[in-house]
């Protein structure tokens, strides 16, 4: 999904103050969330405190734009993040589903006698990283290893990396929190022109 245009991002903005307006407070919270127009690092960060990294992985992802022309460097730590969530993720789902988490550890990560991965030093060294991944998830067909994983630990590290990635971008929440309208907007405003019109035609418009 791409950066909302200068139009929606104008309407967006003027729906937002409305329904704040209105009292819809919850609304509006989950407008600025659904939209690209207000990157919630709070919610991000509850996320990965709660486990849920699908969700983490998601809601980051929708937000790609935004790292993309900042430079080499900072779109480096926006990628290892996401894949540090994906990877956590997975391991979610093979360690926290007993013995049906045993039994795709298995088949999904084989041991070294399965050839799924080559085995000589030059792969090894090179692809270290994946390596160790995949020797963690395919350990997860033990029960006991499955009990042992250390999630505040890890729940610690992914924190720091958002940290990480906000420093990189200090301008973030200021560049992306709406500057609301100095008016409450009217409903001819929050509309698009052309739907209004056809909800005049069609008599479907309520005052």
């Amino acid at each position: 999904m791409g950066q909302p245009s200068a139009v929606a991002l104008l309407h967006l903005r003027r729906l937002d103050r409305f329904l704040k307006h209105r009292g819809l407070h919850r609304t509006a919270d989950t407008l600025e969330r659904e939209s690209l127009v207000h990157f919630d690092a709070a919610h991000l960060q509850k996320l990965v405190k709660d486990g849920r990294w699908s969700a983490a992985w998601y809601y980051l992802r929708r937000f790609s734009p935004l790292w993309e022309p900042e430079g080499e460097g900072t779109n480096q730590q926006y990628t290892s993040l996401l894949h540090s969530l994906s990877d956590d993720s997975m391991l979610a789902f093979l360690a926290c589903r007993g013995d049906e988490g045993g039994r795709a550890a298995s088949l999904m990560f084989p041991g070294p006698s399965s050839r799924a991965l080559p085995s000589d030093d030059a792969f090894r060294n090179k692809f270290s990283e994946t390596i160790k991944r995949h020797d963690l998830c395919h350990s997860m067909t033990s029960a006991q290893a499955r009990a042992s994983v250390d999630w505040e630990n890890i729940k610690l590290k992914t924190l720091e990396k958002i940290e990480e990635l906000l420093r990189l971008h200090p301008d973030l929440k200021c560049s992306l929190r709406m500057r609301l309208p100095q008016r409450v907007p009217t409903l001819s405003e929050i509309i698009p022109l052309g739907y209004l019109s056809s909800l005049i035609v069609r008599g479907g418009l309520v005052q």
